[in-house]
């Protein structure tokens, strides 16, 4: 039984050692004139000609948010949206969605109107939009499925290109 094992431990030994050589003998025949140096690419290095685009100077939209440019066409008070009363809210006709952030379950089409829920104590947001009825806006909405997932909510984020 032990020289069972010594025959299968040498024969282990012999493979690795040849192994090694030949190795040893593909390194010396190989000359290093003839050799191309690959160099791995770094971020923000050129591609066919083109430089890459770098992420984090794209502007970005952040997840569950909507950029769209819109036309108020009212703003009420005493709403309930999914279930729940908001005190101001505005009813809007899409006119352009700029843009799209990640996570969005019901896409907003162009000429859609919209009931969009205003922020609470943001009372500058209301009086702009009450001076902004029927002219074009850009807002920013965030969206929030209600509970029974048939309907989603919107609420207006930031509000911009106001007169």
């Amino acid at each position: 039984m032990n020289k069972l094992v010594y025959i299968i431990l040498l024969a282990i030994l012999v493979s690795c050692k040849s192994t090694s050589i030949a190795q040893e003998n593909d390194k010396k025949s190989s000359n290093p004139e003839n050799k191309v140096k690959v160099q791995k690419p770094r971020f923000g290095d050129s591609n066919n000609g083109t430089v890459r685009p770098n992420v984090v100077t794209q502007s970005q939209i952040a997840p569950n948010t909507i950029h769209l440019k819109v036309v108020v066409l009212e703003v009420s008070g005493n709403n309930n949206i999914c279930d729940k009363p908001y005190n101001n809210t505005g009813r809007m006709l899409v006119k352009k969605i700029k843009g799209y952030g990640s996570g969005i379950v019901n896409m907003i089409s162009q000429n859609q109107e919209l009931i969009i829920a205003l922020r609470k104590g943001i009372a500058k947001d209301i009086s702009s939009l009450q001076k902004n009825i029927d002219k074009e806006i850009s807002i920013v909405v965030r969206e929030k499925p209600c509970a029974d997932f048939n309907q989603t909510m919107y609420e207006i984020v930031t509000i911009s290109n106001i007169d």
